[in-house]
This record gives structure tokens, C-alpha cells and sequence, in this order.
């Protein structure tokens, strides 16, 4: 094997290694201690490569308020909201808080395949349902992604059945008897997208290495005719 060969395979081995593990550019934080979900309006906030919008709050049986507090942030591939929720009268009993709300990625790349929801809560039960296409009337029409089911103090990871751009995610947090929450966690994980430039030079290195086998082999053919003539 040639030197330029050789070099053309050590640089395309450490293309490949690097390609789909460098985390998403990173857009403004602006969730992070965003507070109350519902003062949020349309555009929401964006973390991580996300954006986060259209949040609804609907409690029956209590008084309730969503917020989101300063330990959302990234770690790796996976976007954390952390939600902080006050409730009235606590301890609650036999009450609901559905909260609503959609997820996009920035790039508008398929690339949301997860979500992990962390539950500290007392007596309390989160039924988080993700849907490809918009709730109505509290109901996934076609779609489902993930459904999941996540009792106290206990979490639960879930890949979504296809990779999204869009999702749309509603929580059902069930309070039950002497029951209270003061806050949860939901991941969002996302997987690897390689930079446009980096696939960019993969192309041309494989192109190159191509090439160099191509006229390898060619310069091969051509000594074994000369020999044999």
C-alpha cells in the first residue's frame, strides 16, 4: 500500500470516529430558569438545540404553577427541562395537572429519539404520552410515539418509535391521596447529527482514497502486462 493510501485510511478512520458524537450547536439557554411555563407565549424558549413552545398548564382539583428552574440544562445528547410545580392545596388529594407542550428541533433535523422523565414526587403518578401529530381534546389522533407510565420517586427512559423533528408532549401528573410534588425532570434525547462540513470532508476523503486504489490497481495491471510480454 502506498503512503498517500495509507494516510488517505487514517484520516477517514478518524473522520468516522468523530462523525455523530459532537453534541448540537448550542442556541440561547433561555429555559433555564425561564419560570412560569404559561408566560412564556408561543415561541417558548430554547435549550440545547430544542425549542420548547406552546406550553399549557390545566390543573382540576388544585391550584397549580409550572415553571421551569436553573437546573435545565444539557449533559451529552440529552436536553433536561427541569419543571418546578406548586400546588393548592398541599398535600393534594384525588387532583390532576395536565401539562402540554410541543418540541422542535432548531435545525429541523429528525433527530429527537428519546425522553426520560424523573418523578420525586409523593403519592404522585406522571403518564407522559408524546405523539407525532397535534392532541385533541387531550387525545394523541395517530401517531403515538411514546407512552409512559412513571410512579414515585422513579424514572423511566423511552425511545420514541421514530425519530422526530416535531413532537408533541402531554404530562397527566396524578395527584393521589396526601399527596405532593415540587418538582421533576424530562430529557430529551436527541441523537448525534453530523456538522455539514465534516460530512463535507468525509466525501472528499473517501473520493480521494477512491481514486488512489483506483490508479493503485491500474499501476498494478499495467507492470503485469509488461511482465508477461
Amino acid at each position: 500500500m502506498s503512503r498517500s493510501v495509507a494516510l488517505a485510511l487514517i484520516l477517514v478512520v478518524a473522520l468516522i470516529g468523530s462523525v455523530g458524537v459532537a453534541a448540537p450547536a448550542e442556541a440561547v439557554p433561555s429555559c433555564i430558569g425561564a419560570g412560569n411555563v404559561a408566560l412564556l407565549g408561543a415561541a417558548g424558549c430554547v435549550q440545547g438545540g430544542l425549542q420548547f413552545m406552546n406550553f399549557a398548564v390545566s390543573p382540576a382539583g388544585v391550584a397549580a404553577t409550572v415553571l421551569l428552574g436553573t437546573f435545565s440544562g444539557v449533559t451529552g445528547q440529552d436536553v433536561n427541562l427541569n419543571f418546578q410545580v406548586s400546588h393548592d392545596p398541599s398535600p393534594a388529594n384525588l387532583a390532576d395537572i395536565l401539562l402540554y407542550y410541543t418540541v422542535q428541533t432548531v435545525s429541523g433535523a429528525a433527530n429527537l429519539v428519546g425522553v426520560d422523565l424523573y418523578n420525586p414526587g409523593r403519592n404522585v403518578t406522571i403518564r407522559e404520552t408524546v405523539c407525532a401529530n397535534p392532541f385533541d381534546n387531550g387525545v394523541c389522533q395517530g401517531g403515538l410515539l411514546a407512552d409512559l407510565v412513571v410512579g414515585s420517586n422513579s424514572s423511566l427512559a423511552v425511545a420514541l418509535a421514530s425519530a422526530q423533528s416535531t413532537a408533541y408532549i402531554r404530562k397527566d401528573i396524578q395527584l393521589l391521596q396526601d399527596s405532593f410534588i415540587s418538582e421533576f425532570t424530562n430529557s430529551h434525547d436527541m441523537a448525534p447529527v453530523p456538522e455539514p462540513a465534516t460530512l463535507l470532508l468525509l466525501g472528499s476523503t473517501l473520493a480521494t482514497l477512491g481514486m488512489a486504489i483506483r490508479r493503485r490497481r491500474a499501476a498494478g495491471g499495467t507492470g503485469g502486462q509488461d511482465q508477461r510480454g
